[in-house]
């Protein structure tokens, strides 16, 4: 029988967390980095394929895209150290329920990103909670 209550145990547990955080947020990231990159060098192409009305002209989605790169990017050290910059985790998770809120306002083809951002903030909500409870679990 394993003993639940060791600092070896609990740690290992700790690091585990961490480890699948990092792979929700590191996957996370990427797609982010991916759509907007569509968003920025292939806008045309980027709205047409998502559903959204090419009339307003390139210039929108491809601010949108570079915007949504920026802060993306904002977010490595959460991926990366997320014990330590507990602060971008929370305010990660945060935006995403906000822009859930925001893609549902407005509706239509905007669905499918309020489906992405309500999935991988449930995800990644659920992880860090996760991990901080066996982190400070695991410190004597």
């Amino acid at each position: 029988m394993r003993d639940t209550l060791s600092t070896g145990w609990t740690r290992a547990r700790a690091d585990r967390r961490i480890s699948m955080h990092r792979k929700v947020f590191g996957l996370a990231i990427l797609l982010q980095l991916v759509v907007g990159g569509l968003f920025l060098f292939y806008p045309s192409f980027s709205l047409e394929f998502v559903g959204l009305p090419v009339t307003m002209g390139p210039e929108w989605p491809s601010i949108w895209g570079a915007t949504l790169i920026f802060v993306t990017v904002l977010q490595i050290p959460g991926m990366l150290q997320p014990v330590q910059a507990r602060f971008t985790n929370v305010i990660a998770v945060l935006g995403r329920f906000m822009m859930v809120a925001t893609f549902l306002a407005h509706g239509g083809p905007f669905l499918w990103f309020a489906a992405f951002d309500a999935v991988f903030g449930a995800l990644l909500a659920f992880g860090f909670y996760r991990l901080v409870m066996a982190e400070l679990g695991s410190r004597p």
